[in-house]
């Protein structure tokens, strides 16, 4: 955009130019300005040496990016290739600081009524021309967004460009604020206003460090507990993991703690910030052939837990919202009262018994029972998919296949007790027809999966092998 840009403002200069210096020297700064960038962009880009003209590509495969996954938005799962139109706007709505958000809507009105009121100094080389580039700045990738239907990942962190010009538009807003307090009292009251303003904002940044990026404003409901965390993705660079490696490094000063989680990447980034003692006592446990003795959850996969389990050992929350948990796999590490729910779902005949586990059903809650409790059982990935009594009940997207997936490691929903390993996993509220469960097994060859059809619609209850279900066949 600035690229583009800055020559077509000196075109503006060359055609107001007066004498042939003028029309040179505009000629001159432009033509400057086009090799300085154009040569900066391919010395930093090494990949465009061998094939200068892919950078036609880049910017094709960039406005499209070919990417395919979701993000939680205003309390829904959203594809990215299919975001809706307001998903950016609303995103710099939240989470842009009141004041910085008043103080830009107040200094884009201003920009347009003088460019309004004065159309020639916005094509002159003014002051007022450089605040309707800044205008254009902040108002056209978004909209470029739009109009190509482009992936933005969760948020607007790849728009965070936007803030430059967004801060000083919001200048000229009080600016503006400033040039309308025509007494002395009112222009000091202006001046404590937005000192106050900013203050606000540097507390908050403080207050929230070292996990800023969740911050949220007051258009958003932050005060109810656990709200915000369903709503919106909160943090995605999984700064959180470190405050729960060092409540387990206090809480057990003595011993190797063998963790697991998903997004392991997150996790052994804050376990390198670490002292070197500490991080020698931290291992991942699927690197050391043994199941984990403590699992964190955080970020998008807390959305799924609730109420949260009782051998939760930490927590850490922002508004109210809980950002990470840390619970312990190994019942034996915490009291006796959160043994009891899994000694109680292990009671009692089970719904459905194979070698490889036993399937326990009370209520909604679906518990496995695997009797050796071996590291190579609960490294992988159980599967769970629910066939509801009535199709509607799935998610749009959903009921082309006719089931809704549930997939989960171990580690994330299961406990060691006893000498067993139980899993548990709440089904959805819908009637269900038909479970199908078992595992996922990653081999040389790619993924294979051992899975058991439960058909819960017949009386007495039977089980049976096969993929699809017969109903769905």
């Amino acid at each position: 955009a600035l690229f583009a840009a800055v020559p077509g403002l000196r075109a503006l200069d060359l055609l107001q130019a007066r004498g042939e210096a003028g029309r040179r020297r505009a000629l001159l700064t432009a033509a400057v300005f086009v090799l300085a960038a154009a040569g900066t962009r391919y010395a930093v880009a090494p990949w465009l040496w061998s094939d200068p003209a892919a950078i036609v590509d880049a910017f094709e495969t960039l406005a499209r990016h070919p990417a395919r996954g979701v993000t939680l938005f205003q309390g829904k799962w959203v594809r990215w290739p299919s975001i809706p139109p307001h998903y950016l706007p609303t995103w710099m709505a939240v989470t842009t600081p009141p004041a910085a958000l008043l103080l830009t809507l107040a200094g884009a009105a201003a920009v347009v009524r003088r460019g309004a009121t004065r159309p020639r100094d916005a094509l002159r080389n003014t002051g007022l021309r450089f605040e309707w580039l800044l205008l254009a700045c902040l108002t056209l990738p978004p909209a470029a967004v739009v109009a190509l239907n482009s992936n933005i990942y969760d948020g607007w962190r790849q728009m965070y460009f936007l803030y430059a010009p967004l801060c000083l538009l919001a200048a000229c807003g009080l600016r503006g604020l400033l040039a309308a307090a025509r007494r002395p009292w009112a222009r000091r009251a202006a001046w404590v206003l937005a000192a106050a303003a900013l203050a606000g904002m540097a507390v908050d940044v403080v207050r929230l460090h070292p996990h800023q990026a969740a911050y949220f404003n007051f258009l958003v409901d932050r005060w109810t507990p656990e709200r915000l965390r369903t709503r919106y993705g909160m943090l995605f660079w999984g700064t959180e993991h470190r405050e729960g490696l060092e409540f387990l490094l206090a809480r057990h000063p003595d011993e190797t703690l063998y963790v697991d989680t998903m997004g392991e990447g997150r996790l052994w980034n804050n376990r390198a910030i670490l002292p070197a003692a500490a991080r020698d006592r931290i291992v991942l446990a699927s690197e050391a052939g043994r199941a984990p003795d403590f699992y964190f959850t955080a970020s998008r996969h807390l959305v799924a837990r609730e109420p949260f389990p009782p051998e939760m050992l930490y927590a850490r929350r922002i508004y109210g919202s809980t950002v990470l948990t840390v619970r312990a796999v190994d019942l034996s590490r915490v009291d006796e009262a959160a043994a009891a729910p899994y000694r109680a779902a292990a009671a009692g005949e089970p719904l459905f018994r194979s070698e490889a586990f036993d399937l326990h059903l009370d209520g909604r809650t679906l518990t496995w029972v695997i009797e050796s409790c071996r590291p190579e059982d609960t490294w992988r990935t159980f599967l769970l998919e629910v066939v509801p009594a009535d199709p509607a009940d799935l998610p749009r997207r959903r009921r082309e296949r006719g089931w809704r997936r549930m997939d989960f490691p171990f580690g994330q929903f299961g406990v060691r007790f006893d000498g067993r390993c139980l899993a548990r996993r709440t089904l959805p509220d819908f009637p269900v027809r038909a479970l199908r469960v078992g595992r996922w097994f990653q081999e040389a060859g790619g993924w294979r999966q051992e899975v058991t059809t439960v058909d819960l619609s017949a009386a007495p209850r039977r089980a049976s092998s096969g993929f699809p279900p017969p109903a769905m066949a």
